[in-house]
């Protein structure tokens, strides 16, 4: 009987990872969409004066950084140099990708904070979460899975 409760287990715990990368991912759609019913961020960004500027196109440079960095490390050392494990192949774009998440995350709840106070915090959270809880659902990238050509 606990062979059959552990055979069931994977099958069982990849779905739960999907539901839960589908609603990080769906949560995040609604941050972005619907706010806090009164705002929704895209309004906010495309037409509100509130927002620091300076603080959003940080955050928006820093994003673009990091997903340069994260093309990097795992297109360009995982699939065409063939690294197996290219996190650990010591290459500076790791600490500086996570830098660049950082800044980012910081940046837009500065950029957010006057309009939205202490939520601005939850709702970056939420988007963050959501992005990355996407990734899953991109084809070969999963949990970042990658088939090097050799060591």
């Amino acid at each position: 009987m606990s062979d059959d409760n552990s055979s069931a287990t994977p099958g069982k715990s990849r779905w739960q990872g999907k539901l839960e990368s589908f609603f990080w991912t769906s949560a995040a759609v609604g941050v972005v969409l619907y706010g806090t019913g009164q705002h929704d961020l895209l309004t906010v960004l495309l037409f509100d004066n509130r927002p620091h500027r300076l603080f959003v196109w940080f955050g928006f440079f820093s994003a673009i950084s990091n997903a340069i960095m994260f093309l990097y490390v795992h297109a360009w050392l995982g699939y065409f140099k063939g690294i197996k494990n290219p996190m650990s192949s010591g290459t500076l774009a790791v600490p500086a990708g996570a830098a660049t998440f950082a800044m980012t995350i910081i940046s837009f709840i500065i950029a957010f904070w006057p309009i939205f106070g202490i939520i601005a915090i939850v709702q970056v959270v939420v988007i963050t979460y959501g992005i990355v809880s996407a990734m899953t659902f991109l084809p070969g990238v999963g949990p970042l899975k990658v088939e090097g050509k050799g060591s």
